[in-house]
């Protein structure tokens, strides 16, 4: 049986760094694969150390490429969607039983895949049902770690209260309740988170000369991006813990009741006795996220004082305390201009540099006026539910009552037939009580809202460029090809040119010499066409009774049958040899030997080439074969003279060969004909 080979540490970026890109691709492959092998094992096979060891230093290697693009422009190294499954699928096993993962690797996680929070959950769940104690090592290692970072925000700089901030929010999102209440209930971390809000930001913020918000359309620096991340962070992060309280009052009775709602009290009079050194900034200059303590834009951004109150209701009717609190929190408030919508204060910078459009308003009309626009018109997409209010109404009752879907939520803050419609507040308290009315009594209502008004559809998309709202000159059109004319100057450089071509087509009829293979050899006509080449004729008709007689060797060349063919056609034998290859090349090879099967035994007249040249007598009658139309010169030992029949057919034949082929010649000699001709670089 194969025995599977423990997994191996996971090598860091820098080691990678060595790696081609396709040995990265090839490791990760392999190592997905045998993830899936690891993960099959039983818990006594695959609950090993190097297992542990491999999840905490890929996570780890990950949680530093998430840290390090929070303050450099970089992108973090993308790997296979698969192996990220597999690693966190393994994780939640290894987590899941004894001895479970680590503390620095559980950080690692929620640090490395802040978008997992499903499997993150997961990840923590089975992390705090496999490790009893889990709880207390939060209570006594994580809690005050963090407190620690965040008290030396100032010494830290920016960049480390920015890490820490991270670290802290990813940590909390994806923790079930039982592992954020250590955070929540120790006051001290909540004055360190208070004050590096407050202290530690506004110190780092002066140190780099302020952040000016006034300037329209400005380019933020990086340091301000960074600078208001932060606080978006901490925000986000203190909105976790007080959700976490709320839902701890909301569902206690009795002493418990009582004891979370003093711890409450005490944590929230404890905040707002805080003073920080923004406190000299007067009301009327106060900016939301700028200049106000973390309680002062919680509750700007959540209205913390209604939440309180639902949630405090039943323990603290009575209660003095709790109507201190209430005007303590609403004395915070930063006025709404002209009673508009909230002013988002510094995160405005945030929202323009990200390029999020306005929203456009909506305006509802009878569906009468929709239902004239019969089948002809085109197809639009209907805008969600405009009303910001609402949404964060829904919210807002929500983070007290997750487990309510958010339409039953949406219906009760709408139904018009019911006192608490528009106010979360009276939502919060009827879900409390038990008095709001069910899903189903809530149906009608809403459907006959919804046929009271439909909100207009967009308008559909039209393509328009710089150039629509120009007129067009009808005149100026012009349908089909241009022809310019021609001016002077370029008909002389016409006339130019054509001199030159004429001279150089002068010059290729001028030229002499012997035409080579190409010449002669026109493979590519038609089998059909008149006055074929005698010489072609007798080449082809050799071909058919011996191909052998045209193969490259030296015997072959020696023969007596070679020298005859050269003999009657006046070839050499390059030219001999390569008109085979040429022949073998030819698509129309067959059709050029099919027309010779029926020409029976007929004699081919062809001149000899050297006409001139003295032969020895044998007794024969017109010295020799293939001598043409005239006669010869009887018994005696010479070779014969041609007849002026003859000698003009052959004059003839040179002539059209070379008419035919000139151009040819041409292209051999063109560099010379156009130096001649003064077109071509001189030598």
């Amino acid at each position: 049986m194969r025995t599977l080979a423990p997994l191996p540490a996971y090598p860091s970026t820098q080691a990678r760094k060595g790696f081609s890109a396709s040995q990265i691709a090839h490791f990760h492959s392999n190592l997905s694969n045998a993830l899936v092998q690891v993960i099959a094992l039983p818990p006594a096979k695959r609950d090993t150390p190097p297992t542990c060891a491999f999840i905490s230093s890929y996570a780890g290697d990950a949680a530093q490429q998430i840290l390090e693009t929070l303050w450099e422009d970089i992108q973090p190294v993308k790997h296979d969607d698969r192996l990220r499954q597999r690693v966190l699928l393994l994780a939640e096993k290894l987590a899941s039983s004894a001895p479970g993962l680590e503390l620095k690797t559980l950080l690692d996680l929620c640090v490395a895949f802040p978008t997992k929070i499903t499997h993150l959950r997961s990840i923590l769940t089975a992390a705090f049902d496999g490790t009893p104690n889990l709880t207390s090592k939060f209570t006594s290692e994580v809690v005050p770690a963090f407190t620690s970072l965040l008290s030396s925000s100032r010494s830290s700089g920016l960049y480390g209260l920015r890490k820490t901030a991270c670290c802290l929010t990813n940590l909390l999102r994806p923790s079930p309740p039982d592992l954020v209440r250590p955070f929540a209930h120790d006051k001290d971390f909540l004055v360190a988170l208070a004050r590096a809000y407050d202290d530690g930001l506004a110190t780092i913020s002066r140190s780099y000369g302020g952040i000016r918000i006034g300037v329209a359309n400005r380019q933020l620096d990086s340091w301000e991006k960074i600078w208001l991340d932060t606080k978006v962070d901490i925000v986000d992060a203190f909105h976790i813990i007080v959700t976490t309280m709320v839902r701890d009052i909301s569902t206690a009775s009795g002493t418990e009741l009582a004891v979370e709602a003093d711890r409450t009290f005490e944590i929230v009079f404890t905040l707002l006795g805080i003073t920080p050194q923004s406190a000299t900034v007067g009301l009327a200059d106060a900016v939301p996220f700028l200049n106000q303590p973390l309680i002062a834009d919680y509750q700007y951004a959540y209205d913390l004082s209604k939440t309180l109150s639902s949630a405090l209701h039943r323990a603290s009717r009575d209660d003095a305390r709790m109507e201190r609190l209430e005007s303590s929190l609403r004395s915070l408030a930063v006025e709404r201009p002209d009673g508009g919508a909230k002013d988002p204060g510094a995160l405005k910078l945030l929202l323009r540099s990200s390029g999020i459009a306005p929203r456009a308003t909506n305006i509802t009309v009878p569906i009468t006026q929709l239902v004239t626009n019969k089948g002809k018109a085109k197809a639009t997409t209907p805008e969600p539910s405009p009303d910001a209010d609402l949404d964060m109404q829904v919210v807002q009752v929500l983070e007290i009552f997750p487990d309510h879907s958010p339409e039953y939520i949406r219906k009760l803050l709408t139904h018009p037939s019911f006192p608490f419609r528009g106010n979360a507040e009276r939502v919060i308290e009827a879900l409390l009580e038990g008095t709001a009315p069910c899903e189903d009594a809530l149906g009608d209502g809403v459907a006959e809202s919804i046929s009271i008004s439909v909100p207009v559809m967009d308008a559909p998309i039209e393509r328009r460029n710089v150039f629509d709202d120009e007129l067009m000159d009808i005149r100026r059109v012009h349908i089909g090809k241009k022809t310019p004319g021609i001016s002077s100057q370029n008909r002389a450089e016409k006339e130019q040119i054509i001199r030159l071509a004429e001279a150089i087509s002068v010059d290729s009829d001028e030229e002499s010499g012997q035409p080579k293979a190409l010449d002669v050899m026109d493979l590519d006509d038609d089998i059909d066409e008149a006055g074929t080449s005698t010489v072609k004729i007798l080449v082809e008709q050799a071909y058919i009774r011996d191909p052998k007689l045209f193969d490259r060797d030296g015997e072959t060349r020696r023969s007596k049958k070679r020298a005859e063919l050269k003999q009657q056609t006046g070839w050499t034998d390059e030219q001999i040899e390569g008109w085979r290859i040429m022949l073998e090349r030819n698509p129309k090879k067959e059709r050029i030997l099919q027309k010779h099967e029926f020409s029976g035994n007929r004699i081919v007249n062809m001149p000899i080439a050297d006409s001139t040249g003295d032969h020895p007598g044998g007794g024969q009658r017109g010295g020799g074969r293939g001598r043409g139309r005239g006669r010869g010169g009887g018994d005696s030992g010479g070779g014969g003279r041609s007849g002026p029949g003859e000698k003009n057919e052959h004059v003839a034949r040179e002539r059209a060969l070379k008419e035919r082929h000139k151009s040819s010649n041409r292209r051999r000699g063109h560099d010379k004909k156009m130096r001649k001709a003064g077109v071509g670089p001189s030598e």
